[in-house]
């Protein structure tokens, strides 16, 4: 989570948007580990049935940290299990969905 939270704090302002989902911890338990985080991007806590099916069935998740980008008309352009601390296929995949990155 905190390598999100500095992609969000580094592109937010060119027009990249991080949205965390949770559908199966307990909302106490999902809030304290966004505080412990400090993670300050927006996270949605939906642990309702339908959630969940969304989240299991139509998205096929069977682990967490599970990762998306999505470009501008809603397309998914990669997904990932896990967290990568050099942001490489984060950072490939934002280009390719048409984030303007800084040069490193």
């Amino acid at each position: 989570m905190r390598h999100l939270q500095e992609l969000y704090e580094k592109y937010k302002d060119r027009g990249m948007v991080i949205v965390g989902f949770n559908c199966t911890d307990d909302r106490g338990i999902a809030r304290a580990l966004l505080r412990a985080n400090g993670v300050t991007f927006p996270n949605v806590r939906d642990g309702s049935r339908i959630a969940a099916k969304v989240m299991f069935d139509r998205y096929k998740t069977s682990g967490v940290p599970l990762n998306y980008i999505i470009d501008r008309e809603g397309e998914v352009v990669d997904a990932w299990y896990g967290n990568e601390e050099d942001f490489k296929r984060a950072l490939s995949a934002l280009e390719k969905a048409g984030l303007k990155l800084e040069n490193e």
